[in-house]
């Protein structure tokens, strides 16, 4: 009787712990509910001088992601612009629908950017940043914002060091102005298919061969000799 009566008692206190256990493990995963940018790169360049003067909108994709599990309902990011941003939202740029879906661990946040006067002698900056809400903790504390700069002025694009670089050697305003007449490329700031950069590269080389032969050397804003790897 007593055998039964330990036994009893032993049932019911492990289904206590199991069940505290639970609860516990649920809150703790709750809480780790956050989300982060997922970017490689936490910044765009966004010029429109590479672009048609018909172009006078164009979009940022900014990729987020979530730690912890996935919602049955749509979830709400909070990502806003932080303090002393010199690009007017609603003018310069409007932040889309920010979403995490249900069901979905990542979400994309279009940024639409606009060609306004004025940005032809100037440059205009924001920095996005995720805020804590009902729905969302925040995640890594180095990937919480995005940086944009809008300008209609000639620039080095975002990924000329991580990917163009090795194509077309150190930038220079003369040399990007070639590639732009002779690539025909006005989307800088995305990652590139192989097949694009090899034919890029050789149309290129191909084409500066041309100029040198008719002109002589091209010489850069720096005085250099624009040159191709």
């Amino acid at each position: 009787m007593k055998l039964l009566k330990y036994k009893g008692l032993f049932l019911f206190a492990s289904l206590v712990i199991l069940a505290s256990c639970g609860k516990d493990k649920q809150l703790m995963f709750s809480e780790l509910t956050s989300v982060y940018v997922e970017a490689y790169v936490d910044s765009t360049e966004y010029t429109f001088a590479t672009s048609p003067i018909t172009v006078v909108n164009d979009t940022i994709d900014i990729p987020l992601r979530i730690i912890g599990t996935a919602a049955t309902t749509d979830r709400e990011v909070t990502f806003v612009p932080k303090g002393g941003a010199t690009a007017k939202e609603g003018y310069h740029y409007k932040i889309g629908k920010t979403v995490i879906k249900a069901n979905e661990f990542s979400a994309t946040v279009p940024v639409y950017v606009y060609r306004k006067p004025g940005l032809k002698d100037s440059v205009v900056r924001v920095v996005l940043e995720l805020k804590k809400n009902a729905d969302f903790n925040l995640g890594f504390s180095d990937r919480l914002d995005y940086k944009i700069t809008i300008s209609d002025i000639l620039s080095k694009p975002t990924l000329w060091d991580a990917v163009w670089s090795a194509y077309f050697g150190t930038y220079s305003v003369v040399k990007f102005r070639f590639l732009l007449q002779v690539t025909g490329r006005t989307n800088w700031n995305s990652y590139p298919f192989p097949a694009d950069t090899r034919f890029m590269s050789q149309r290129a080389k191909n084409a500066l061969l041309e100029y040198n032969q008719a002109h002589g050397d091209m010489i850069d804003e720096f005085g250099q000799v624009v040159v191709f790897p």
